[in-house]
């Protein structure tokens, strides 16, 4: 199974993934920051406030025991009591515990079988020579801070004494300000993204504005929408589009202007390519007209042979201009421009022009024009052109005493052909790929400029048209030529 094309992701999803990400991880880890050195913090407050509690407590059982061993009371009630009260005075207090130095025990808070301390062996506490504390589970639930303290004075060690105060009420703190933290980093976070949602949809708002007149820029048609005007490097990028727009404009200028100079000289190649044959046919009534002029000047007093000839030198003078006419309505520049013309009248006008050579090489012109042809949306000057190029292509490929074919058909209700085919020495198949190419002929030296086909196929193209061939060599060739039918072009350009 073969898997459709994925959806695109927008630029503003990217934007905000990749920058989201980013501060998502920023803030964890600064945050993580933050709670670590808080909890610290905290935990170090919990554990010198455990060891000045033990401290306090230390003192009065030093007390007691030295007392005790001068006999001035008994120490073992003292104590106790003394713890009992203690307890009492700060409930956060879990366990007191007095080790004399051997770890045995002098007094507790707690009755049950298992000792409460957490921070090590009872060999461990005994033997400990610095007050230490630790935060650990007391039994698997409650976490208590115990503060291990040797109690000693003037050099001698009166025993040890293991204080444990309750931790849950630190983790519960520690917890909330995580909590607290996280709340407040998702929203900082989601005020960012916010922001950075808003900032993005204006920039792009901005891009989608240039793409808009960018798909809106039609070469020789309306302009795109004004683009407002902006400080920044968008505002740039509009400038630069609108300079972008104005050399494009420029340059279409240019390549028209160079485009019709190099239809109009291709023309003008065409009618020298004709010139042949409408010498000859002006060449045959001027030298009739010399003829009578001749009769007439050595027979001035026959006025009824000067009538005659009189009549025969205008008919010649007639035949004469008449061809002059045609040539120069072919190679003539105008201005192109389009507008619904008929095939057929353009088809006929080429091939009286071209009349003059077909007849002379003795080739066999059939025609086979459509009489319901539809008219067809073009420049007639142009499609002429495209006609005579063709016209004359065929020319030179037929031998004396063969054939060309035109025929005008309508493809369906949209599109109307030309066709022009010929039963000349065809094409051959590795050159059908490059008749079309510019400046490339078979022909000799003189005989082409090889832009003909190239020129027509532009022409054709230009008018939203198409351009085939089909050849066998040594059976001829047959170029197609479909043009859009007028009311279809006429419906495209409304829509444009």
């Amino acid at each position: 199974m073969i898997a459709g094309p994925r959806a695109p992701i927008s630029l503003r999803t990217r934007i905000l993934t990749t920058v989201g990400a980013t501060i998502i991880v920023i803030t964890m880890f600064l945050s993580w920051g933050v709670l670590y050195s808080w909890r610290e913090t905290l935990i170090d407050r919990e554990e010198s406030h455990a060891l000045a509690v033990g401290r306090a407590f230390a003192v009065a059982v030093i007390d007691a025991l030295i007392f005790a061993e001068l006999d001035f009371y008994k120490s073992e009630g003292f104590i106790e009591n003394y713890v009992t009260l203690f307890m009492e005075q700060d409930p956060r207090l879990r366990s007191i515990t007095v080790l004399d130095p051997e770890g045995n025990l002098v007094a507790r808070s707690w009755d049950r079988a298992r000792p409460p301390w957490v921070s090590g062996a009872l060999a461990e506490l005994v033997s400990a020579a610095e007050p230490r504390t630790t935060v650990a589970s007391a039994d698997g639930q409650h976490w208590v801070i115990e503060a291990v303290l040797p109690m000693m004075t003037g050099g001698r060690r009166w025993g040890t004494l293991v204080l444990g105060i309750e931790a849950d009420s630190i983790r519960a703190s520690i917890r909330r300000s995580f909590v607290l933290l996280a709340l407040l980093t998702a929203a900082v976070t989601s005020i960012m993204l916010l922001l950075l949602w808003l900032m993005l949809g204006r920039i792009l708002g901005s891009l989608r504005s240039l793409v808009e007149a960018i798909d809106a820029v039609a070469l020789g048609g309306l302009p795109p929408p004004p683009l407002p005007a902006r400080a920044d490097e968008i505002g740039v990028l509009y400038h630069h589009f609108d300079r972008m727009q104005r050399r494009l404009e420029q340059s279409r200028r240019d390549l028209l202007g160079v485009q019709h100079q190099v239809w109009h000289a291709e023309r003008l190649a065409a009618v020298g390519r004709l010139a042949s044959g409408i010498a000859h046919e002006i060449n045959n009534p001027v030298n009739g007209i010399r003829n009578c002029v001749y009769a007439i000047r050595n027979d001035l007093e026959n006025t009824a042979q000067t009538r005659e000839y009189l009549g025969m030198m205008d008919d010649g003078l007639a035949h004469v201009s008449d061809v002059v006419q045609k040539l120069l309505g072919f190679a003539r520049k105008q201005q192109p421009g389009a507008r619904p013309m008929r095939l057929n009248e353009a088809v006929e006008t080429v091939v009286r022009l071209a009349s003059f050579g077909v007849e002379r090489k003795g080739v066999r012109l059939e025609l086979a024009l459509a009489p319901d042809l539809p008219d067809v949306h073009a420049d007639p000057q142009l499609v002429r052109e495209v006609c005579m190029n063709l016209l004359l292509n065929a020319v030179d490929a037929v031998e004396p005493g063969g054939w060309i074919r035109v025929v005008t058909r309508t493809a369906d209700d949209e599109r109307v052909v030309l066709e022009v085919a010929d039963g000349g020495r065809g094409i051959p198949a590795a050159e059908i790929g490059h008749i079309f190419d510019p400046f490339y002929t078979t022909k000799g030296t003189g005989e082409g400029t090889g832009l003909g086909l190239s020129i027509s196929l532009g022409i054709v193209k230009a008018h939203g048209g198409s351009i085939a061939v089909a050849s066998e060599p040594g059976h001829g060739t047959t170029f197609t030529i479909t043009l859009p039918a007028s009311r279809l072009q006429e419906g495209r350009d409304a829509t444009t």
